[in-house]
């Protein structure tokens, strides 16, 4: 089944280039700052915030899959943070700005 999971984590002490390398590995992971919605535009997640689609047997893999990744990226880097992820199955998002 595929699911949609939202990352979204704080990083503590970090600079600017903690941050890139953060966004970098979790693009390798499959969670992008940019989603494309079904029209076809470019959304920009919010600060701090990344989404992917995975594939899994359950929510509950998919999420333990996702933090593991996640986790083991900031470690190489020796990055501290808070990450949080939600995982959902019969999925719908919407964004907009104000």
């Amino acid at each position: 089944m595929t699911y949609i999971v939202t990352c979204t984590f704080d990083l503590k002490r970090a600079s600017h280039q903690d941050y890139q390398n953060a966004y970098h590995d979790l693009s390798q992971i499959g969670l992008k700052k940019v989603v494309v919605s079904y029209k076809g535009n470019d959304i920009v997640a919010p600060t701090t915030m990344t989404i992917g689609e995975f594939n899994g047997q359950s929510a509950a893999v998919v999420r333990d899959h996702v933090r593991n990744a996640v986790k083991q990226a900031f470690a190489a880097h020796r990055l501290s943070s808070e990450i949080f992820v939600v995982v959902g199955g019969n999925w719908t998002w919407g964004a907009a700005s104000t």
